[in-house]
C-alpha cells in the first residue's frame, strides 16, 4: 500500500517520493468528535447499567452476571478509545507517549474484542438452554455462572492481551521512516512490530477464526434454534390458552428480542473490524482506503458497543423499569425530580416482577 506522493527534487537531479498524510485536520477533529462521543455514551450507558444491576437484588440472576460482565468488556473498550484517536491521527507518524500505553491499547482492544464474542456466544447458549432445556438451565448456579465468566476473561486475556502485548509496540518520539520499502511503513507509528509479523499473521488467522467468525456461526444457528423453539411454543399457546402458558410466551419472545438485538450489533460492529485487520495484515491496494477503512470500521465497533446497553433496555421491561427508578432516585437526590416524578417513580418501584427463568 503506498501514500499519494509527489517527487521532490534534489541538486544532484535525483528525485525522492515525499509522503503525504492520508488526512488531514478536518479528519482529526471529526474523528476526534465522534470518537470522543462515543466514549461519553458508552461510558455513562455502560455503568448505568452495571449499577442498576448490582444495586438491583431482583436483577441478580444468570442472564444478568453475564450482562454485567459485557458491560465490562464494552467500558474497557470506551476507556481506551482516545488512544486510537491520538494513534491515528496526532500521532501517526510520531508516538509521544511512552511505549507502554501503545501496547495497552492493542492489548486492551483485542481483549475486550475476543471477551464480547465469547460473551455473546455464552449468552446465546443460555438462552437457547432456558427456552428448550429449563431443567438443564436450573442447574446453573450464580457460582457456576461467575467461573463461567471467568474462564471466559481468561481465555480473553491469554488469546487476546498477552499475544498483541508481544506483537505491537512504538519507539517513543522517534519519526516513522516513510521510505524504509518495509512492509509495515506506511502504518501508524504505533503498530505491529515488524520483526513479529508473520507470527502475528498466523496468529491473527487462527484467533479471529476460532474467537470471532465461529461465535458468530454459532451464535446465528443458536439465534435461529430459539426462534424456532419460541414459534413452537406460539402453536402450543393455541391449545393450553392459560396464564401461565401466556406469561411464559411472552418472556420467550423477549428473550428472543433481546439476543437479537445483541446478535445484530455484534455482527455490525464485529464484522467490519475481523475483515479490516485480515485486509490490512495481507496488503491493501491504496494507503488512504486502508486509512478510511480502518477509522470505518472502529466506528462501528464504539457504535455498536454504545448501543448493547440500549438494547438491553428496550427488550427487558423489568430492566427499563429499574433503570427508570435509579434514574427517578438520581435525580430525586440531585433535586431536579419534581413531586410527580417521585410519585411515579414510587409507583413503578412498586410494580416489581420477580425474577423468572429467562431472566429478562
Amino acid at each position: 500500500m503506498s501514500y499519494n506522493a509527489s517527487m521532490t527534487p534534489f541538486d544532484n537531479g535525483t528525485t525522492i517520493p515525499t509522503y503525504i498524510k492520508p488526512f488531514d485536520d478536518s479528519v482529526t477533529i471529526l474523528s476526534g468528535t465522534v470518537i470522543f462521543l462515543f466514549l461519553a455514551i458508552g461510558v455513562f450507558l455502560n455503568t448505568l447499567t452495571i449499577v442498576v444491576i448490582r444495586s438491583t437484588p431482583k436483577l441478580r440472576n444468570v442472564f444478568m452476571f453475564f450482562i454485567m460482565s459485557l458491560c465490562v468488556s464494552d467500558l474497557m473498550s470506551a476507556l481506551i478509545s482516545p488512544l486510537f484517536w491520538y494513534r491515528r491521527t496526532l500521532g501517526f507518524d510520531v508516538w509521544l507517549p511512552p511505549n507502554f500505553f501503545c501496547k495497552l491499547f492493542w492489548s486492551v482492544d483485542l481483549m475486550t474484542t475476543f471477551s464480547t464474542s465469547m460473551h455473546i456466544l455464552d449468552f446465546a447458549i443460555l438462552r437457547y438452554l432456558s427456552i428448550q432445556h429449563p431443567s438443564t438451565f436450573q442447574r446453573i448456579s450464580e457460582r457456576r455462572a461467575k467461573l463461567w465468566i471467568f474462564l471466559t476473561w481468561v481465555i480473553a486475556f491469554l488469546c487476546g492481551f498477552v499475544p498483541l502485548w508481544i506483537f505491537t509496540g512504538a519507539v517513543p518520539g522517534e519519526q516513522r521512516d516513510r521510505n524504509s520499502g518495509e512492509k509495515n511503513e506506511k502504518w501508524p507509528a504505533c503498530t505491529l512490530l515488524l520483526e513479529t509479523l508473520d507470527d502475528y499473521m498466523k496468529y491473527s488467522m487462527s484467533s479471529y477464526i476460532v474467537l470471532i467468525l465461529l461465535p458468530m456461526i454459532v451464535v446465528a444457528i443458536v439465534s435461529v434454534l430459539i426462534c424456532r423453539s419460541v414459534h413452537y411454543h406460539a402453536k402450543s399457546s393455541l391449545v393450553n390458552d392459560d396464564k401461565a402458558t401466556k406469561k411464559r410466551l411472552r418472556k420467550e419472545r423477549q428473550a428472543v428480542l433481546q439476543l437479537v438485538l445483541i446478535v445484530v450489533s455484534f455482527i455490525f460492529g464485529y464484522l467490519p473490524f475481523v475483515t479490516y485487520e485480515i485486509w490490512s495484515a495481507f496488503g491493501s491496494a491504496h494507503v488512504v482506503v486502508d486509512y478510511w477503512f480502518g477509522l470505518g470500521q472502529y466506528f462501528c465497533l464504539r457504535f455498536s458497543e454504545c448501543m448493547n446497553p440500549v438494547f438491553y433496555n428496550i427488550s427487558s421491561s423489568k430492566m427499563r423499569r429499574n433503570t427508570k427508578r435509579y434514574l427517578n432516585n438520581m435525580c430525586k437526590f440531585c433535586g431536579c425530580a419534581d413531586k410527580s416524578g417521585s410519585r411515579a417513580a414510587s409507583e413503578t418501584s412498586s410494580f416489581e416482577v420477580g425474577a423468572t427463568n429467562l431472566g429478562v
